[in-house]
């Protein structure tokens, strides 16, 4: 990967153990559109890749056959449909565990996930489906994440960020009314992986807390590994 946007952080680096013995950490970026998560995702993968780690970032909806099929609906102005929605990002999501996600966390590299079905729970959730059902589902086929890092902004700001860094305009996903439905059924959520990043902050600063929380959490992954040996 090539190097990361940001080059440091106030956190004390984090090589990968001696021995092949870590277990792989998954580590997931939820917000509503415009919270700067993939930014930080993507920076994020390559500090740990200079580091020494094998990363992987990925994304959801995938470029897959029901992802892209996803991604044509978010731009086409089709009438949203929250049970098809649910079943194609399920499906997309079964194929992205097996193919990608699990060969990685099996190599013990740490898989860098933009959006999971946390982000089904909440705008799916946001159209009428069962938020605990789309969990449930979802729990059954994927892997448990390591951390879940959830960038908190407000919803003004967040739309901002779109109408500027996006010259060709919202997609379906992306209106406001539909978006502060998203932003209330995250706030909903219990994970005991849940971690909030302030994403109102600097880009610096925010990168900064996101560096440091993971490699918190990848030293306390280690340290229980070792302890298990």
């Amino acid at each position: 990967m090539p190097p990361a946007d940001h080059p440091d952080s106030n956190s004390c680096p984090f090589s990968p153990p001696k021995g092949g013995d870590f277990p792989g950490a998954l580590i997931v970026f939820e917000g509503i559109d415009g919270s700067g998560k993939t930014t930080a995702a993507r920076n994020a993968a390559c500090h740990f890749a200079e580091l020494g780690w094998e990363t992987a970032f990925l994304k959801e909806p995938t470029d897959g056959p029901e992802g892209l099929r996803l991604r044509e609906r978010m731009v086409s102005g089709e009438p949203r449909n929250a049970e098809l929605e649910f079943q194609l990002f399920l499906s997309d999501r079964t194929r992205h565990v097996k193919e990608q996600i699990k060969p990685v966390l099996e190599r013990g590299g740490l898989v860098f996930l933009d959006r999971y079905y946390i982000s089904s729970m909440a705008y799916q959730g946001a159209l009428g489906l069962d938020m605990d059902m789309i969990r449930r589902e979802n729990e059954k086929i994927a892997v448990r994440p390591d951390v879940i890092l959830y960038f908190q902004v407000p919803l003004e700001m967040a739309l901002e960020r779109i109408s500027t860094n996006r010259p060709a305009g919202f997609n379906s996903f992306e209106n406001r009314e539909y978006l502060s439905r998203v932003a209330r059924n995250f706030g909903r959520m219990r994970f005991n992986q849940w971690v909030n990043i302030n994403a109102a902050e600097p880009q610096a600063s925010v990168q900064d807390n996101v560096i440091r929380t993971i490699t918190e959490i990848l030293q306390g992954k280690s340290h229980r590994n070792i302890g298990q040996l």
